[in-house]
């Protein structure tokens, strides 16, 4: 089965480093991005090379998600891509929607993003967990390409996709019982796409530290079946 425990995983990692090269030794160790606005730190394979910043956009209308961080990995096997991304409060609504039910959210986007590689179907419904106490939710999909001719012998192509959603805060407990829940400012979403579904054990390779707390993994074994 494909999807393995993180600490089966990382110790498969360590091993292949020392067997390796110094140049493959190095795609193994981890980098890092530090998003200064929330203090987190998020922790990502070395293979994958981030994309440049885009040019700030000309348009009047506002980016509902930004993107924090884009980079991708191309190797013999397949094209690897994630993307991390805030939701705030430039569009209010699509806070509070994510906010309201992520696994709803989470569902109905990463069907959205796959239609542009064919026909999607999700693999995994969506599946709640925590990171550091923050409420965070998983779900998996595909799709497939529509055959390109008749005369083509050629399997069509299927994106594999997982995308996970959490909040940026750990929601504070009402005081009393009819007190308001208090609504999260910050949706954080990890998006990540491979061309080889060997290639999702990669998820148990992110993990992320919230302020001065552990590193704690991003999508833990026990989210993915």
């Amino acid at each position: 089965m494909v999807l393995r425990s993180a600490a089966s995983l990382l110790l498969l990692v360590c091993a292949t480093a020392f067997s390796q090269p110094p140049d493959q030794a190095a795609s193994n160790i981890p980098k890092t991005f530090h998003d200064p606005l929330l203090n987190i730190t998020y922790f990502y394979p070395g293979r994958f090379t981030p994309a440049e910043p885009s040019a700030p956009s000309s348009s009047t209308t506002p980016l509902c998600a930004q993107s924090d961080l884009s980079a991708s990995s191309v190797t013999p096997v397949g094209t690897s891509v994630f993307v991390l991304s805030t939701i705030d409060n430039t569009c209010p609504e699509i806070l509070h929607g994510a906010a309201a039910d992520l696994g709803a959210f989470t569902r109905e986007q990463i069907l959205r993003q796959l239609k542009q590689y064919g026909d999607p179907i999700i693999t995994q419904q969506p599946t709640r967990y925590t990171i550091d106490g923050h409420p965070a939710v998983i779900t998996l999909a595909s799709a497939q390409a529509p055959p390109s001719g008749t005369a083509n012998i050629t399997p069509p192509k299927i994106t594999y996709a997982a995308k996970a959603c959490f909040f940026g805060a750990v929601p504070a407990k009402p005081r009393k019982k009819f007190d308001p829940v208090e609504q999260p400012k910050h949706v954080l979403c990890f998006d990540y796409t491979t061309q080889e579904r060997d290639l999702l054990s990669l998820l148990f390779a992110f993990s992320m530290q919230f302020d001065n707390d552990s590193p704690q993994p991003l999508v833990p074994g026990s989210a993915l079946r």
